[in-house]
């Protein structure tokens, strides 16, 4: 019998219906046969893509960090574009706030890793590192110096962690524009202080 051959499109279309199924029923109540089912395939199929439930998580998340990240990395570019701080400040919040499921996928990983999964807990670790020095470097450009903006970008990411939470239970009432205004402020604030006590907030 001639092995079978994977293609990237099954793959994804999988994640995506796993995804989704994770976000109605919660990880622990979604099963490798729920998900072949609703994707129509079987068992057999599903398993030789992900032998275990774990495997299928990790590449969820996998795949969940990788749209965040370019989100953060659109921030990046936009960074440098011409736009005023507000504006800039505006996009990542909006852009982030808007995406309602994966704000779903990201809470319900973050659940897992604090509950059982030591692997997935590693890598929001190593990821939020990442966004927290992506965040960094855009305010660098946002700013023109080179003042190190550490607890301002932990600020931001701490942030939208929030309001992504807020947005999922109902809270239609963010005002973005306001927020947007505040990280504007603080940024010409600091900007406003000796370099040397700008410094010893990072």
């Amino acid at each position: 019998m001639g092995q079978r051959k994977t293609t990237p499109e099954n793959r994804e279309r999988i994640l995506r219906i796993a995804a989704q199924l994770i976000r109605e029923k919660g990880i622990e109540h979604t099963t490798l046969a729920h998900i072949a089912e609703a994707a129509n395939i079987s068992k057999g199929t599903l398993y030789y893509y992900y032998a275990t439930k774990g495997d299928l998580i990790f590449d969820i998340a996998d795949r969940h960090m990788n749209n965040m990240t370019s989100r953060v990395f659109r921030w990046l570019e936009s960074s440098g574009s011409g736009q005023s701080p507000r504006m800039v400040f505006r996009l990542v919040l909006d852009t982030v706030m808007h995406s309602r499921s994966r704000g779903h996928t990201h809470v319900y990983l973050l659940q897992e890793a604090l509950t059982q999964n030591p692997s997935l807990k590693a890598r929001f670790v190593e990821e939020y590192h990442r966004w927290r020095g992506i965040i960094e470097e855009g305010l660098t450009r946002i700013y023109g110096d080179q003042r190190e903006y550490t607890v301002m970008a932990q600020v931001l990411l701490t942030t939208l962690d929030g309001l992504v939470l807020q947005r999922l239970v109902g809270s239609d009432s963010v005002p973005i524009d306001d927020i947007a205004s505040f990280f504007e402020q603080a940024g010409a604030l600091y900007q406003g202080l000796p370099r040397d006590e700008s410094d010893s907030l990072s």
